[in-house]
């Protein structure tokens, strides 16, 4: 056999084989998966509101920001917060992350009080809770694939039972002084809304708090106290 026949053979399919889609290696280009099928859906951003009380609402809030930012390995998560009577300044505040900026000047291009401080796009919602509850979906809907944080300190209000219905996952924040019924209590309220809710015990130590609102990091307080619902995030 000469060279070039050699070569013909090589690189040219003789005559008398069948094409390639014969064989049954390809799926012929009508027969393939339906688009919508195979192709994955869009991830939902979790979701997290917590009941606390008007000072812990950020703090814990914060905190949780956090957790669910290390379980879903997220560099900025948006944190709205409302309370039913003032709770002190805003705290400390840390150089944001180039993500919590960019969250941050989205949310405030939409006329929402925010500030960006660590990991965190900290949302001050409108005392009115009518209104609070219109800013927050608003800032839920612009964090778009973002995990959020809703924390309402004070006592549960209707205005915000149609979000609270829409969440992942709700937490109810009680501390040592607390009366645990009272929790218990909130939990069963939330279930028989078909809510899905846990409770947690509120980090006392001041650092740890500090370090938590300005979106920093998680001390081993704060650490131990979300254990059980770091568990339960989505």
């Amino acid at each position: 056999m000469s060279l070039l026949r050699r070569i013909s053979d090589h690189f040219v399919m003789p005559a008398g084989d069948p094409p390639a889609a014969a064989r049954g290696d390809f799926v012929p280009h009508d027969e393939g998966p339906d688009r919508a099928c195979a192709e994955p859906a869009p991830r939902t951003p979790p979701g997290v509101t917590v009941l606390a009380a008007p000072a812990d609402a950020l703090p814990l809030g914060a905190a949780l920001g956090l957790a669910l930012a290390g379980r879903r390995r997220t560099p900025v998560v948006a944190v709205c917060v409302w309370t039913a009577a003032a709770a002190g300044g805003p705290g400390l505040r840390a150089p944001a992350t180039l993500a919590a900026r960019r969250l941050g000047a989205s949310l405030l291009a939409r006329g929402l009080d925010v500030r960006a401080t660590g990991r965190l796009a900290i949302v001050r919602l409108d005392a009115e809770p009518e209104e609070a509850a219109a800013q927050a979906r608003r800032a839920l809907a612009a964090a778009g694939l973002v995990p959020t944080v809703l924390a309402l300190g004070g006592p549960r209000v209707a205005a915000f039972d149609a979000l609270l219905a829409e969440q992942d996952l709700v937490v109810v924040a009680t501390s040592s002084a607390s009366d645990p019924a009272l929790a218990r209590l909130a939990v069963a309220g939330l279930a028989s809304a078909a809510v899905r809710a846990c409770v947690c015990e509120v980090a006392p130590a001041q650092p740890a708090r500090c370090l938590a609102g300005a979106g920093l990091t998680l001390l081993p307080s704060a650490r131990r106290a979300l254990s059980g619902v770091v568990e339960a995030l989505p």
